[in-house]
């Protein structure tokens, strides 16, 4: 029985646990953290520039439909 718990140990040492921890826990957290973060700045960009683009002038071309009425 001693045996098989210092073979244990040897083979799952204080290493193995760091490594698991960072590249299974930690390192995916970051991962999706990033992700995250990327796709809220994204979004703020984005409802800045709408926001901006009606201040100046600067509107969306004109849809089809509204084309159409505009030439008969």
């Amino acid at each position: 029985m001693l045996s098989f718990v210092v073979a244990a140990n040897g083979i799952w040492g204080n290493d193995t646990w760091g490594l698991l921890f960072t590249y299974g826990i930690l390192m995916p957290a970051i991962v999706t953290v990033c992700v995250v973060v990327s796709m809220v700045t994204t979004r703020g960009e984005k409802e800045a520039d709408d926001e901006l683009r009606g201040r100046w002038g600067r509107k969306p071309p004109p849809s089809p439909s509204s084309s159409s009425d505009s030439s008969s």
